[in-house]
């Protein structure tokens, strides 16, 4: 089992999930497989990835009922204010869920077309405080928001996030960020916790993970739920789905936990956001070129590919991120 950490409203979410960004393809054997075999709960999404409907066909044929599942999904930016409540049931359809666990907004950055930006940002959280209220959601959040972010939306929120998924991985986490998303009772929830791979052969952190006799990856993701940030790596290797997940039997000394700390510089950044208004009007999923495998066509094929996941671990050449 995967443990769980409790937000401000005592809903509980997994400190582990799979993530399903569009980067690198969608593989439905591989989200199959983290769900039925290796425990994954928090199942991480956003109608920017192009994917709900796809992970819909995953939880409606998956062994774990919807209930015991976490699912997280996020508005994207040109659906603000009026257009919240549409957005939100166009996820659920394709998720084939009628609740979500968190609902977030996918970055604080509104379509160059609006006037006022804060009226809308304004209108936008009251439009997702009124999802929570109704109780359409267990919880509401933010991703990519700043302290000036969240200052601002303090400004005018009834209810404040629940959680804020930030880029967070030990090159690049943020530390004075998430120090006042503690102070304000906001989770810090990290995405990007093993930086695209990139840094995996760094040798001080080489050093560590021979020292507890764990890969660099798994690391990587203890140090940040050592720190309580749920966190939601993609893999799309049988292996490495199960060894993600198998971070709970240690735990990082002070002097380690600081080593790895220690990387942190802002050049060393995975996920540029700098240029992100001028692709809000890209299609969503935009970057899958493409690329999904596995998903079945109708009931039986559904069957038989859910019967092949639970016998079958050989799944396609890795994606981690």
């Amino acid at each position: 089992m995967i443990p769980n950490t409790v937000l401000s409203n005592n809903v509980e979410m997994p400190l582990i999930g799979l993530g399903t960004t569009h980067s690198g393809g969608y593989y439905h054997d591989a989200v199959l497989h983290s769900i039925n075999k290796c425990g994954y709960r928090l199942i991480d999404t956003a109608k920017r990835y192009g994917v709900e409907k796809q992970l819909g066909i995953a939880v409606n044929n998956c062994t774990v009922p919807r209930e015991e599942l976490f699912l997280c999904t996020k508005l994207w930016p040109v659906d603000c204010g009026d257009g919240v409540f549409n957005a939100f049931q166009t996820s659920c359809e394709k998720l084939q869920t009628d609740y979500l666990d968190m609902y977030m907004i996918h970055m604080p950055q509104l379509p160059d077309w609006v006037v006022d930006q804060k009226e809308m940002k304004e209108k936008t959280w009251r439009q997702m405080e009124l999802l929570y209220e109704d109780e359409h959601v267990r919880s509401i959040g933010v991703s990519n928001y700043s302290i000036d972010d969240l200052e601002e939306l303090s400004e005018f929120a009834s209810i404040l996030p629940h959680a804020n998924q930030i880029e967070f991985h030990p090159w690049f986490h943020q530390s004075d960020l998430k120090k006042y998303c503690d102070e304000m009772g906001v989770l810090t929830t990290g995405y990007c916790p093993l930086a695209k791979g990139k840094y995996l052969e760094d040798e001080q952190l080489c050093q560590i993970a021979q020292k507890y006799n764990k890969s660099p990856a798994q690391i990587c993701l203890r140090w940040s739920i050592q720190q309580n940030v749920p966190t939601v790596p993609k893999s799309t290797d049988s292996r490495r789905l199960e060894e993600n997940t198998d971070v709970f039997d240690f735990e990082l000394s002070e002097e380690d936990m600081n080593t790895l700390s220690s990387f942190s510089s802002h050049n060393r950044k995975i996920v540029d956001l700098s240029n992100i208004c001028q692709k809000m009007s890209l299609p969503d999923g935009y970057k899958l070129n493409g690329r999904v495998f596995g998903v079945p066509e109708d009931n039986e094929t559904m069957k038989k590919s859910c019967s092949k996941c639970a016998r079958d671990h050989n799944l396609p050449l890795s994606v981690r991120i």
